[in-house]
Parts: C-alpha cells; structure tokens; sequence
C-alpha cells in the first residue's frame, strides 16, 4: 500500500460518515416535507413561522423587523408577524411573484413607524402599523385586495 493511499484512508472514511449523517439529519426533514404521506407539516425552512390557519386566501409573511432607536443609538428591535388575506387567486399568485418587493416596501414603512412614529419605552400601535403596511401593499401592487392582518407586535429591547 503506498504513503498516499494510507494517508487519504481517514479521509474517506470521514468523509463517508459525514456524508451517512447529512443523511440521517435530513431524513427527518424530507419525510415532514410530504414527500410520501407524511403528516403535511410545512417544510423544515418554514419551521419557525407557525400557521395561523390553513385557508387557502390566507398566506403568511416571514417575520418583519426594524430597528427602535432612541438617543441617536439602536434600542431594540420591532417584531411583526402579519399575513395577508387574499381571495383573488390570480393576485395570490400574483403578490408570491413579487414578494421581495412588498417586503421591501414593508420594511421601510416600518423603518419609518420606528424612525417617525414610536418613542421608545411606549406601546406599539398595531393599528397604525397595520395601515401603513396596508398602504404599503396597496401601493406595490397598484391595486386593492389584498388585506393585511397583522399577528403580533413585539418590540424586543436590546
């Protein structure tokens, strides 16, 4: 057996079992994905957003943040989880297409409630919020709707 076969042994051997535990890790995710009669639980990568329902009008927004400053310094952070209820099925698939462009669009509204609207150390006013990320899907789409709902407010102090 040569220097080179003996010392690239170990390295394959780590290298098959690195790849047996990919395997093993993944499984469990492949099999909540439905692939296969699983239970129908949402993909592994959605695991952190939590349905709030299973109508098919209703489609969730990953979680949105920004910044909460207060003295020309970062305080914390403005937690929303919201959705958007949508009976037009054309506009549904319509909103999945160009949704970095609506998160975009909530973001700043949202940068802008934090910036404008909230001094630091009040509540958070959900029905100010909804409307400005209402208006903001209202104007990135051109067109009415699609009505957003909004699930929790939270602002997470730093």
């Amino acid at each position: 057996m040569s220097t080179s076969t003996r010392n690239s042994t170990p390295i394959l051997r780590a290298l098959a079992v690195a790849a047996c535990l990919s395997v093993s890790l993944a499984a469990p995710a492949l099999a909540m994905s439905g692939g296969g009669g699983g239970s129908g639980a949402a993909p592994a990568e959605d695991s952190r957003h939590r349905s709030v329902t299973s109508a098919d009008t209703y489609l969730p927004l990953p979680p949105l943040m920004a910044t909460v400053q207060a003295d020309h310094r970062a305080r914390g952070n403005l937690q929303i989880e919201a959705g958007l209820e949508i009976q037009d099925a054309r506009l549904r698939r319509r909103v999945e297409q160009i949704m970095p462009r609506l998160r975009n669009a909530y973001v700043t509204a949202l940068s802008i409630y934090t910036g404008v609207n909230y001094r630091y150390g009040t509540v958070p006013d959900a029905d100010r919020i909804a409307q400005l990320l209402q208006d903001a899907t209202d104007m990135t789409l051109g067109t009415e709707g699609a009505r957003v709902l909004i699930g929790m407010v939270i602002i997470n102090a730093g």
